[in-house]
């Protein structure tokens, strides 16, 4: 039970790590885009855009880094809830007496159905919150975007 204990800890710090890396990549991604686009001298009439098109960046990208992060606590906290009902099925596996085997099996199903609930309605409310922001942010990039061309007469 402990190697297997240790290993699914293992797995959770790896996944972790590579998660915080993943958003580390983003951060500075999304700066040295910053950069380039600050440096170089873009035409008259991207220049008119391109104040409201940094607003919109700089909106929607700590909204997105937001969206990873509860996505990091989210499978943290499923690794946790892993690990728990891991070590739950251990013991109830060990439980030498049918009554009380039976118990700790109910135990663990009734746990693992709760925490697949739980996961699936946090997995849903952020899945809703990142759709209802990209939606705003496709509305505002239209209003950008928009070119005014003449009315013919």
């Amino acid at each position: 039970m402990s190697a297997l204990s240790d290993m699914a800890e293992q797995v959770a710090k790896n996944y972790e790590q590579a998660l915080r890396s993943g958003l580390k990549m983003q951060q500075e991604a999304g700066e040295m885009w910053t950069t380039w686009m600050t440096q170089s001298a873009p035409p008259s009439d991207w220049q008119k855009r391109f104040p409201k098109f940094t607003n919109l960046v700089n909106e929607y990208v700590p909204a997105a880094r937001e969206r990873m992060e509860e996505v990091a606590q989210l499978m943290e906290r499923n690794t946790r809830t892993g690990n728990e009902l891991l070590k739950k099925a251990a013991d109830a596996a060990r439980t030498p007496t049918i009554a009380d085997s039976q118990a700790k099996w109910m135990d663990f199903w009734t746990s693992s159905l709760e925490a697949a609930r739980a996961s699936g309605e946090t997995m849903a409310q952020i899945s809703s919150r990142a759709i209802d922001t990209w939606i705003n942010c496709i509305h505002k990039s239209t209003e950008i975007a928009e070119v005014r061309v003449p009315k013919t007469s």
